[in-house]
């Protein structure tokens, strides 16, 4: 019989919604956070364990008796291999079967990267591994920076320029993870998760307005406007300056491509930014935490 599944970061945005699946397809789930009092919502039972990066100790404990494990290290730092790599590492000796890890969309083809990094000690512990590497949340828009914009001004202003993305919505991230947990065949894959279609924000603009019935704009600025938006908002000077990175990137047109692989895992097409828009007010906004600068995406 499978043993457990420690979904890691199970109060965030695709851990929460990953609890709630898998309970609903019967699988034994522990949810693990750094503040396990905080449950995350199911349609079954679920335990809770405190798990934190910074703090080893609570490795062990969390993985005992673990089959299968959810893994999100950290996206939005810089230095994501230096907390993962011990994590796999007591995922090895736990003799933990499969680990379906979250990276980001490109990294593969950059070795520098933290997360990359990640995937490699990943592929050379021996443990069964599934990598999902999705583009932009289209949660962005749902909560966090780009929300207030949008509430306070009508508009969203980011340095995207005319460039156009393939969000993903991250209900199907974790239907993917879901499915790469308890289905056979996903053990070795790795998956680029996007939306359908790309878009730029001019069209993400007409479709926000279409669901809310309320003129928004997308209005495109420059990095130094981006800048001191960015510090003005209080955030420090090392994030801002990755922020405006990712956007640099987005303009080249890295995050444009399409990908069937959530066609592919889950047998039905992603869902479309207008559908996300449509239902985005039924979004429970406190388990939504991915803000622009945590989105996987190449940096």
């Amino acid at each position: 019989m499978p043993g457990q599944i420690l979904v890691i970061g199970a109060t965030g945005s695709v851990g929460s919604e990953m609890v709630r699946l898998l309970c609903r397809k019967g699988e034994s789930v522990r949810a693990a956070s750094r503040e396990p009092a905080a449950r995350p919502r199911s349609d079954g039972p679920v335990s809770c364990v405190e798990f934190d990066f910074e703090r080893p100790e609570t490795f062990a404990p969390a993985l005992d008796g673990v089959d299968r494990v959810f893994l999100i290290a950290r996206p939005g730092d810089d230095h994501t291999d230096r907390v993962a790599f011990p994590v796999i590492d007591e995922i090895k000796r736990q003799r933990v079967r499969h680990v379906v890890n979250l990276s980001a969309m490109g990294v593969e083809t950059r070795d520098d990267m933290a997360l990359r990094k990640v995937e490699r000690y990943l592929e050379d512990s021996g443990v069964g591994f599934t990598h999902l590497r999705p583009n932009f949340f289209m949660q962005i828009f749902s909560a966090g920076p780009l929300l207030m914009d949008i509430r306070s001004t009508g508009a969203f202003h980011i340095p995207a320029a005319d460039a156009k993305l393939s969000y993903i919505d991250v209900r199907d991230i974790a239907a993917a993870a879901t499915a790469a947990l308890t289905e056979p065949g996903h053990v070795g894959k790795a998956y680029t998760l996007t939306g359908a279609q790309a878009l730029d924000h001019y069209e993400i603009a007409g479709a926000i307005s279409g669901a809310t019935g309320k003129t928004i704009q997308y209005i495109p600025i420059s990095e130094d406007a981006a800048r001191k938006a960015i510090e003005a908002a209080g955030l420090s000077l090392e994030r801002a300056t990755r922020l405006i990175g990712l956007y640099r990137l987005v303009r080249q047109g890295f995050c444009e491509p399409v990908s069937p692989d959530i066609q592919t895992v889950l047998g039905r097409p992603p869902t479309s930014f207008a559908q996300f828009a449509r239902g985005a007010s039924t979004i429970d906004q406190t388990k939504v935490c991915a803000t622009i600068e945590t989105i996987p995406a190449l940096r």
